[in-house]
């Protein structure tokens, strides 16, 4: 345990994962848009109280038949990043609530992203494999408290895995591409993209750094 704790210590502090705040290319503003008019970015939010997550009612979990352990019912407080995931597709679902983000995550960055979208930020690292990621996470909810949209922006030493989930789960296809450092998947709806991954090999490879061999961003709407 105290082995892999000091691992995911070391894949965080390689990749700066503490809120990656950067600006949204083109095609993230693109996907945004889709749900409102504005396609400003959100003023600086501030970091949602530790005490008051651990007060939040119990709320619904993505997983099926297991449970997430909450903030309220730990003694310790889990690692800045939460609680990883054994499978990708705990943290990229869409059943998800605030309550069960702040459940999961000690520290969640909260802010107005869009009009009608609340967005909830939290640092993400999955595990120590090479496939696992390491980055930003961000949920979009509407007024009825529903993930309309998922924003990840981070590093793998391995996107296979982040591949073929959205694939195989969210329906993204390979698209041709001009860039050869770049892996394109989209969604498209009536010719446009509505949900996109992309990869990018890193412009510098570092064998010391298994773990950021590749550049990912992806944008999910609601299906």
């Amino acid at each position: 345990m105290i082995r892999r704790v000091m691992m995911i210590s070391m894949i965080a502090s390689a990749i700066g994962v503490p809120y990656i705040v950067t600006s949204a290319s083109g095609w993230w503003r693109s996907a945004k848009s889709s749900f409102t008019s504005s396609t400003s970015e959100p003023a600086d939010p501030a970091a949602v109280n530790v005490q008051a997550a651990a007060s939040a009612p119990q709320a619904r979990t993505m997983f099926d038949d297991r449970e997430v352990p909450t903030l309220a019912a730990t003694k310790k407080l889990p690692p800045v990043e939460g609680y990883g995931a054994h499978d990708l597709s705990e943290v990229f679902n869409f059943n998800g609530s605030p309550g069960w983000v702040m459940s999961r995550w000690p520290r969640v960055t909260v802010g107005l992203a869009e009009l009608d979208m609340q967005g909830y930020r939290v640092p993400l690292v999955t595990g120590t494999a090479q496939d696992d990621l390491a980055g930003s996470l961000t949920y979009y909810f509407d007024d009825k408290q529903h993930v309309k949209l998922i924003h990840f922006r981070g590093t793998t030493g391995n996107p296979h895995k982040l591949v073929s989930l959205v694939m195989s789960r969210y329906g993204l296809k390979p698209q041709a591409t001009p860039d050869p450092s770049m892996q394109l998947y989209q969604l498209k709806w009536n010719g446009k993209p509505v949900s996109e991954l992309q990869v990018r090999t890193a412009r510098v490879v570092r064998a010391a750094q298994p773990y950021t061999r590749f550049q990912v961003e992806l944008a999910l709407k609601r299906p």
